[in-house]
């Protein structure tokens, strides 16, 4: 069977809709698309606590203005994202590191379009996170 990498993306985001935080993990799997689909939706709601954390890319950083000072924070707008091409785009960076760091035995690649489960952990006041899944119909 093709083994292949698939990933389970996860960003933590804020009540005010801030995004401040990436995570990420790779699978080994084989199969058709739907079950590895179900596979990563069921290790999303647990597997982040886990993954591989990373920041915020600095060309997404938000600039805030008071009076004559500017502050870059390390957070962008899950709004502004969705206008301009999606969230994937902040895991540009992830996938390339995550490639990068793959054991030089492997044969295996992450690729230009792997197959991704991406699942928003929404912070709490106490930075407690909740994986933010939708419900799937049966088949």
């Amino acid at each position: 069977m093709n083994e292949e990498i698939i990933l389970n993306l996860w960003y933590v985001v804020d009540d005010h809709g801030m995004i401040y935080s990436l995570r990420a993990r790779c699978y080994i799997c084989t199969g058709i698309d739907e079950d590895k689909l179900a596979m990563l939706r069921r290790f999303a709601v647990s597997d982040y606590q886990i993954a591989q954390m990373f920041p915020i890319p600095d060309r997404f950083h938000t600039t805030i203005v008071e009076g004559d000072t500017k502050r870059k924070l390390a957070v962008v707008g899950l709004d502004s994202l969705e206008a301009t091409g999606g969230v994937m785009m902040l895991f540009e960076d992830v996938l390339v590191a995550l490639e990068n760091s793959l054991p030089t035995t492997t044969k295996l690649s992450i690729g230009r379009e792997p197959l991704v489960c991406i699942t928003p952990l929404i912070a709490d006041d106490n930075n407690q996170l909740t994986p933010k899944t939708s419900p799937r119909k049966a088949l």
